[in-house]
Parts: structure tokens; C-alpha cells; sequence
């Protein structure tokens, strides 16, 4: 029997941003007949996202705090709370307006393809954003490295390698999915969940889940160009430069762990990377010595210096310890 829209449960995590829950909302709302249910699930530390939930007064909105600010638990939380009856968990983010038919084509693929177990739209490429150049290509190429480089391709090739089309001209097989929008079978849950050892802010979780899932089930993520949508990029709580180095250096040390760590070509391969990485950003301070680009670079050291002294930690899933290092430290300036 097809996927309709009443199995679909829709799960936005928020935190802080009550503007834009509200816009994101006010697209929801043509879809709300329709769909199962819309779970605002609110971390943030006022009343203020509540009350924009509230001022909804539509039943098929409904509202969980959480008091933990981490955008996996509150996506498992979501999923714990949804309807028995929802066979589809789709998740957005709080910045994001879903176009006129993006569930529809999103549940085309679903019933389209049986072995599918998730499936996105497209977010396209930012048109004020400069295209990559031939020279960026061939030095991501070389290094295993992500970004938009290529027409239909949403591959990972390495920890930092997650690629994502930056042309997108059918629906194509990806091994992970954006966390601003994806959705997934609901019985995956029973066995699967969002890694809660990467608490808070992160900017590997949804790369983490989409590739366990592609390894377990071949083939069985979609990324479709029909389902349209806008991702408006909120900056608002975005993490402060300092800790946002040392978190996605973390983050990726961890996935790279997890994931890809067990054969010797996968260990060269992070290695090549980091390598990569870091030749590009030295090319990157001599051709542009401003003030921020050395203090970025000077963050990157101290993040990769910090990896390298505390693997042990970080392989254990220990990944949020840095903030203590980072407290430590200040304390000692």
C-alpha cells in the first residue's frame, strides 16, 4: 500500500530563534491538513518559541521542550513523541520554508523505489555564492575533500568528504542527507538513532546517521529535485569562531572514528586529508594575511593540536570535553 501524506509526522527542532520558527511555521501551515502532525520540539532558554507555537492554535502543531540544548536528542525526542500512527519521520530545520509540493515528491519517492529508506529534496546553490572554481575542484579532488563540486553527487569520500550536488538534474542515490531537511521510514528508529555523544550544536550528526543507514542498506537514500525548498541560513546562535574550530574538528575526528577507521586505506585516506587541509589553509593566510584569516588559522593548530593529544577521548565518544579544555585555558591567559 503507498505512502500518503497522513503518515507523515514532522519533527523541527528549534533553539532560540523564535522569528524564524514563526516563518517556518506560516509555510507549514497549507500542509497541515494533510500531513499527520508538526512537532516543534523547543530547547531554547525563554517562552518565546512557545508562544509562537501557541499563537498557532492548530491542534496538528504541537509542542515538547527539552531542557538539554542538542539537536539529537531533540530529534530522538521527536521521534519518541510522534504519532503511533506516522509511518514517515520528517525532519527540518527551524529556518527552513518546505515549497508547495515538497511532501508530495517526497513521497513519490518513497513509493517509487521500495528500497528506499530516506529521502531529501534539494536546497540549491546560493546564487550571491561564487561558483567553485577548476583549481578548488582539482585540490578537493586530490584531497578527498566536500562541497559542491560535481552534478549529482551527495557522496562521502573521506571524514571531511561529504559532498553534495552542486547541479542536481534527477533524483540520485546520496550517502547522507542535510539536516535542514530529511526524511526517514519511522521503523528505522527501532534500531537507529541520532548519536547523543555529539550534544549541542554539531555539524556531523546528520552526516553520521545518513552514512550508518547507506552502509546497512545499500542504496536506500534519495535526493530529489522536485521537492522544493528554502534554506533562509539563520546565523542567529551560530557557535563563536574559537569553539567552532575546535567543534568541527572534534566532530569530524569522531565521525572519522566511528565510521572509517578500519582498513589501512581509510587511515591514509584522513591523514591525506588533514594534510589537504591543511596546505589549503596556510595558501589561503599567505594569499589573504588579514587579521581573521590568521586567527582562523591559529584556531585550526589549536583544534588539531587538541585532537591529536586527546584521541583516546575522542574515540570513546568523550567529544564535548574540549569545552572544559577550552574554559581551563582562558582561565590561564
Amino acid at each position: 500500500m503507498p505512502y500518503s501524506l497522513k503518515d507523515i509526522s514532522v519533527v523541527i527542532p528549534t533553539f532560540n530563534r523564535a522569528d524564524e520558527l514563526a516563518i517556518t511555521l506560516k509555510a507549514f501551515k497549507p500542509h497541515l491538513k494533510y500531513l499527520r502532525e508538526v512537532i516543534v520540539v523547543d530547547q531554547s532558554a525563554n517562552n518565546a518559541s512557545k508562544q509562537v507555537v501557541k499563537r498557532q492554535n492548530l491542534q496538528k502543531i504541537r509542542y515538547i521542550h527539552s531542557s538539554t540544548p542538542s539537536i539529537t536528542r531533540a530529534r530522538n525526542l521527536g521521534v519518541k513523541h510522534a504519532s503511533p500512527a506516522s509511518k514517515i519521520i520528517c525532519f527540518t530545520d527551524d529556518d527552513v520554508s518546505v515549497g508547495a509540493n515538497y511532501f508530495v515528491e517526497i513521497l513519490k519517492v518513497f513509493n517509487a523505489h521500495p528500497e528506499a529508506k530516506a529521502a531529501a529534496g534539494y536546497v540549491p546553490y546560493e546564487k550571491n555564492m561564487p561558483l567553485p572554481s577548476t583549481i578548488e575542484k582539482i585540490a578537493r579532488k586530490l584531497f578527498f575533500l566536500g562541497g559542491r563540486l560535481y552534478e549529482n553527487d551527495a557522496s562521502i569520500v573521506s571524514a571531511y568528504g561529504n559532498r553534495y550536488p552542486l547541479v542536481i538534474s534527477q533524483t540520485i542515490n546520496a550517502d547522507w542527507m542535510p539536516g535542514d531537511n530529511m526524511a526517514y521510514l519511522k521503523e528505522l528508529f527501532k534500531s537507529m538513532k541520532f548519536d547523543e555523544n555529539l550534544l549541542g550544536y554539531t555539524v556531523a550528526e546528520d552526516i553520521d546517521f545518513g552514512y550508518r543507514l547507506s552502509r546497512k542498506f545499500k542504496n536506500s537514500i534519495f535526493i530529489t529535485p522536485h521537492a522544493k525548498l528554502t534554506h533562509r541560513y539563520s546565523f542567529k546562535e551560530r557557535q563563536p569562531s574559537e569553539r567552532a574550530s575546535f567543534l568541527n574538528q572534534v566532530d569530524h575526528f569522531y565521525f572519522n572514528f566511528k565510521n572509517l577507521n578500519s582498513t589501512f586505506k581509510e587511515k591514509i585516506i584522513f591523514f591525506w586529508t588533514l594534510l589537504g587541509i591543511t596546505a589549503l589553509r596556510i595558501a589561503l593566510f599567505l594569499l589573504h594575511p588579514e587579521k581573521k584569516h590568521r586567527l582562523k588559522l591559529k584556531h585550526y593548530f589549536a583544534s588539531l593540536w587538541y585532537c591529536f593529544t586527546h584521541l583516546q577521548r575522542i574515540r570513546r565518544g568523550r567529544v564535548r570535553e574540549f569545552d572544559a579544555y577550552l574554559s581551563s585555558r582562558a582561565k590561564d591567559l
